[in-house]
């Protein structure tokens, strides 16, 4: 028997004739935008059938513990595909021509869809139905499954959301309104007729009514006379919000603010500064004159969340760099080779990031800006915040306003004092998770020619047996910006000459070359507070109302791992994302979604500090299971700079596009990492 060829064995004769648009072929670009929409439902259609060959292999019950991870493991990467392929619609389909189109075909609706009737029946049964008698384990696994369901659902609403605003259905349903309630409840029919609540969501109740007041505008000056704190109960789930209060006005903040204004009559932001017309160094953000990197994932939230940002941010001179193509990656006693695949970062100031954020978001019409106001304690009772007190700053403690919120978002960063004003109120605070390697680091501007070699910048890595670390990147203005960091009681010093001396000090003498000859345009600025610190407000239960913690109050990371920016972008895409269906979830399911999009961060940063000299902190991994997995990575990392395929994936892991535990379960990495022998690369300069 002849062997199949690459087009008979899947038969793509058949396959590509599949595609027949309605629109007449005359009207060409309609009807090719058709074609989009036909080919996307196509390969949903086909990845979906591969989720229900391994769901149904699990509903079955003949799987083992291997087999359960990796059947269950491989379903949640196909419904995130599939997920995938909505946000690519999205990006592609003009709505107008969507709206042009979708009349051709009549009532049909991707609700109809049989395998995605099943897909839901499959799920609910496998995580509903005598979960709890699950291993752990299992248990942890399906959960996973079940986010990725609705991740995807609310990708889907967002979706319908977008194309047809508030437009009917096709058949004359409601078109959105019809969708969420559908995917809400599953395919009709299927659901008992006594369904008990969801665990995840509170009944829905008619909120108090507020007496009308004046909206809060800007930086009016003067005492307000505001609402007291009894006249704004916590709506319920389901409830459009009214008042929402984002307290501190920097990345994190300011894009949960963009988000919740899609939700709310208005939203005022609390900022202790005041704000410049241009881009400058803040002095409630000490991280404003640090190296900053926006990762890929971070670019792509970003671009999701303010479409044409990275446009501007480029227009305005923010670098974009290709890793490791562009730079000197030094890891694990070597150079990464620049032959290896690639990934994108960009690299502005966090003055200009922070600027075109602000400049986007405060654009909005129901976003409102209170500078040089500062929170100074919580309003409400235990389990249930209501409001802010504020103040001018500066200003005595008697001039003390309260305002009255239905959602108060703590974006204070890694100081902020929320666990302490819970605390005032009689209620718990949030139980905390520190890993602390006492890293200090230094960063100083520089003029500079470029590196040799065609090279845009260096990156030393730290780790447990060699300590020292340099990030060198470039930035608008034809600067160069250096970040030196060191191990406890070893800091860079904050002069220009010891800093450049200081260099001498890592484990290939290309960086202290190189800022021998460079120009410092600033005094360094040194920082010593990198911690790891998640604070688990998600633990506090779910009848506490009222606050979302986002950002570094929520999760604050070791900075030099470059992470913060892009964890805030992605807080926000979860964010977005949970509210996609129309209704207002529970506080405790948004704090979940934003805590859990900061895992895998949470992870990478931990993992590398956790085996770090003198690390501290009750988070720290230790005992036998950390130690074997130490001893796997440090395998891993070994392979890096020789072998594309372990470097693609620790690469992915690293700019937070796969999950750490992908460097566990992919069969190429775990075959490179224990059964070959690490390619060592030259030791000068890699070249392209």
């Amino acid at each position: 028997m002849p062997h199949p060829t690459y087009a008979s064995y899947l038969r793509l004769d058949e396959l590509l004739s599949s595609q027949q648009p309605l629109t007449p072929p005359e009207q060409r670009d309609l009807s090719d935008s058709e074609r989009l929409f036909i080919v996307v439902h196509q390969a949903s259609e086909i990845l979906l059938s591969q989720v229900l060959v391994d769901l149904g292999h699990l509903d079955a019950g003949r799987c083992g513990r291997s087999c359960f991870t990796h059947r269950v493991d491989r379903a949640v990467r196909l419904v995130d595909a599939l997920t995938g392929q909505l946000t690519l619609l999205r990006r592609t389909l003009r709505r107008e021509d969507f709206l042009r189109f979708r009349e051709r075909f009549g009532t049909a609706s991707g609700l109809e869809s049989e395998q995605f009737k099943e897909l839901f029946l499959r799920v609910r049964r496998l995580t509903r139905h005598g979960g709890g008698a699950r291993p752990p384990e299992e248990a942890r696994h399906l959960g996973e499954l079940d986010d990725a369901v609705r991740r995807w659902r609310s990708t889907h609403l967002e979706l319908v959301g977008h194309m047809l605003g508030d437009l009917p259905g096709t058949g004359e349903t409601s078109g959105g309104r019809f969708l969420a309630a559908r995917l809400d409840d599953g395919p009709a029919g299927e659901r008992p007729a006594a369904q008990p609540p969801r665990p995840d969501r509170e009944p829905d109740r008619e909120p108090d009514r507020e007496p009308d007041r004046e909206p809060d505008r800007g930086d009016a000056p003067g005492p307000r006379a505001l609402p007291a704190s009894s006249a704004s109960p916590v709506p319920s789930a389901g409830h459009r919000l009214r008042h929402v209060v984002v307290v501190g006005g920097s990345v994190a903040g300011l894009l949960t603010a963009h988000v919740l204004a899609d939700h709310a009559e208005r939203v005022t932001v609390l900022e202790r500064d005041h704000y410049e017309d241009a881009p400058g160094p803040r002095a409630g953000v000490p991280q404003s004159r640090h190296t900053h990197v926006l990762l890929t994932s971070g670019m792509n939230a970003l671009d999701e969340l303010l479409p044409g940002l990275l446009t501007e941010l480029a227009e305005a001179g923010a670098p974009r760099l290709a890793v490791p193509g562009d730079l000197g990656v030094w890891q694990a006693g070597q150079w990464i080779s620049r032959r290896h695949p690639s990934a994108p970062i960009m690299t502005p100031s966090r003055p200009l990031l922070e600027h075109r954020v602000r400049r986007r978001v405060l654009a909005g019409p129901r976003i409102d800006v209170r500078t040089g106001t500062e929170a100074t304690g919580l309003l409400g009772r235990p389990g249930r915040v209501t409001g802010v007190v504020v103040r001018q700053r500066g200003a005595a403690h008697h001039t003390r306003q309260d305002l009255t919120a239905d959602l108060v978002v703590d974006a204070t960063g890694r100081t902020g004092r929320t666990p302490q004003w819970l605390a005032g109120l009689g209620g718990r605070s949030p139980a905390e998770e520190v890993v602390d390697t006492g890293r200090a680091y230094a960063t100083c501007v520089f003029h500079a020619d470029d590196p040799a070699g065609d090279l845009r910048g260096f990156y030393i890595v730290p780790d447990a047996g060699q300590p020292f670390g340099a990030i060198v990147l470039p930035a608008e203005g034809d600067r160069w910006l250096v970040t030196l960091s060191g191990p406890r009681d070893e800091a860079p010093p904050t002069d220009p000459e010891g800093f450049t001396g200081f260099a001498d000090r890592l484990p290939h003498p290309a960086v202290h070359k190189w800022l021998s000859t460079a120009r410092p345009v600033t005094r360094p600025v040194g920082y010593r507070h990198t911690a790891n610190r998640r604070r688990r407000y998600d633990r506090l239960g779910r009848d506490h109302t009222g606050l979302l913690v986002v950002g570094d109050a929520l999760c604050a990371l070791n900075p030099v791992y470059g992470q913060g920016l892009s964890v805030a972008a992605l807080s926000a895409v979860a964010l977005k994302r949970e509210l996609a269906g129309g209704r207002v979830p529970p506080v405790h399911a948004l704090q979940r979604a934003v805590l859990r999009s900061s895992r895998p961060a949470w992870d990478v940063a931990t993992g590398a500090d956790s085996p770090m000299p003198g690390a501290a902190g009750n988070a720290v991994r230790g005992g036998p299971v950390a130690r074997l997995l130490d001893r796997y990575l440090a395998r891993v990392r070994d392979r890096v700079p020789g072998d594309p395929v372990v470097c693609t994936a620790n690469r992915d892991v690293l700019f937070l596009l796969a999950p750490p535990r992908t460097l566990l379960t992919s069969p190429r990495v775990l075959r490179r990492a224990l059964l070959t022998t690490a390619v060592p690369t030259p030791r000068d300069l890699p070249t392209p």
